[in-house]
């Protein structure tokens, strides 16, 4: 097993946005970095460890990235949207997606920086350069013509529609025409957005910062549908079984790398978050 195949570069200090949002640098062994403190993501580390004891790892595609010189540091900007990716209590970054692009990361020989922002200045923001690297939808406005988009699904999503009473029937965005409608601030529902805010389809729109609060909404009878993604509802419900919710499944949506054609080496990192995903995943170790 070759030594420069497994050698990971420490973390570096991460930009800073004019906003004067701090950054979370994330070492390429797995590792948050904020104020100064060290704060170790168990779950990566142990990913990256797995990595470094699984039997076949010297293979062709990770020892051609080990031949190469790493590029610089990716910002990685994501959105609050556990329990993919979120800050936790204690400010840190965390979520199911978090813990598996540390350990890609690792693996890849990139060293990350982690952003927090909302979808309207993070979307923005991976156009202009000012974020590097994005893991979610590919389809919001902002991204067309302006980013790369890896081929990899890193993961699925399901959106559905909600109701009180009845099963709401939505399959398509023409289906919401003339009613009144919650959606979450900043999303952009895999495209869905333009339709809804278009005033000819005569949609009322309700937009809310959370998952919890569209349920309060829609549980008031202010408006007829609630538009959300499976996982972060079932956190909302935390456990509660409330009769008269009912929904209806609308599709599920692929989550991809995202990489802004402005960052430095763009091709070169999307290639190699690309062919580190595959080998981990093929290798059965990713968290």
């Amino acid at each position: 097993m070759g030594l420069a195949a497994l050698s990971f570069p420490g973390s570096r200090p991460g930009r800073r946005e004019a906003s004067g949002d701090s950054g979370n640098p994330v070492s390429s062994a797995g590792e948050v970095r904020r104020g100064g403190t060290r704060l170790r993501t168990d779950r990566a580390r142990r990913g990256v460890l797995a990595v470094l004891l699984a039997a076949g790892w010297a293979v062709a595609a990770p020892m051609a990235m080990a031949e190469q010189a790493a590029p610089g540091p990716v910002v990685l900007g994501y959105v609050e949207f556990p329990p993919f990716t979120y800050t936790d209590s204690e400010g840190r970054p965390a979520g199911s997606l978090i813990e598996m692009v540390a350990t890609v990361a690792s693996n890849a020989q990139l060293a990350l920086t982690l952003k927090a922002a909302p979808p309207s200045r993070l979307f923005p923001g991976i156009a202009a350069g000012t974020f590097d690297l994005f893991m979610g939808i590919t389809t919001p406005q902002e991204f067309q013509g302006t980013t790369l988009v890896g081929e990899s699904v890193i993961a699925r999503i399901e959106l559905d529609a909600y109701a009180m009473d009845e099963v709401p029937a939505v399959r398509r965005p023409e289906d919401l025409a003339g009613r009144s409608v919650i959606v979450i601030r900043g999303y952009s529902y895999a495209g869905w957005r333009p339709f809804l805010t278009d005033p000819a389809n005569g949609i009322t729109l309700m937009e809310v910062d959370s998952a919890e609060q569209g349920l309060a909404t829609l549980r008031s009878g202010k408006a007829q549908l609630f538009l959300e993604y499976t996982l972060p509802m079932k956190l909302a419900l935390a456990g509660r079984a409330l009769p008269n919710l009912k929904s209806s499944p609308i599709s599920v949506v692929g989550s991809h790398f995202v990489v802004s054609k402005k960052t430095r080496d763009a091709a070169a990192v999307l290639a190699r978050l690309e062919a580190s995903f595959k080998h981990l995943r093929d290798a059965g170790t990713l968290p």
